[in-house]
């Protein structure tokens, strides 16, 4: 005789999956009054974020620290905090830069860009973003790369006129755990 086994075929309500990535690369800024270049490292658990900008001789100039509600920018000791990093970046440089979302454009995830273009494979390739001010972005991400099973761009541009954000991206690290 065999006995009956109950199964509780329902999800576990508690479940929630973590998103961690990491990568290092380089990024440029240029404004029509000046050139900045630096090295970068960026640390994202969910909406957590910890970014280490370097000199190309692996000087610390700045970290930033945040997640959706609240990002504290450290400059050589001298400690910034804000609701987000594109109001601090503007006090901080005079930079007009939309970067509030960047965290989801170096994944590939761009939902507000107006007439987006999309490469061969389906992954966001250039459209317009709009800022608050409502400057009109040029939006550019490029040079695809599979990284753990997830298509990750390598380069990322942002320009509007004589003013541009790149970053290039040499090294991805995914992890996804529950």
């Amino acid at each position: 005789m065999f006995g009956c086994a109950n199964f509780d075929t329902a999800p576990p309500t508690n479940l929630t999956v973590t998103q961690q990535w990491q990568f290092t690369g380089k990024f440029a800024v240029r404004t029509p009054d000046e050139k900045n270049a630096a090295k970068i490292h960026w640390s994202q658990i969910n909406d957590q974020y910890d970014i280490n900008l370097y000199t190309v001789f692996g000087i610390s100039i700045m970290s930033i620290v945040g997640d959706n509600n609240q990002v504290t920018i450290d400059n050589r000791g001298d400690k910034y905090t804000g609701q987000n990093a594109q109001q601090l970046i503007h006090r901080l440089t005079s930079w007009h830069l939309p970067v509030n979302d960047l965290q989801h454009w170096i994944t590939g995830n761009v939902t507000n860009a107006l007439e987006p273009i999309y490469d061969a494979q389906g992954n966001f390739y250039r459209g317009t973003i709009v800022s608050k001010n409502r400057q009109q972005w040029q939006l550019t991400l490029s040079h695809y790369k599979d990284v753990n099973g997830h298509l990750r761009p390598h380069r990322l541009l942002l320009k509007s006129g004589n003013t541009y954000f790149k970053l290039a991206i040499n090294q991805w690290k995914i992890q996804q755990s529950s």
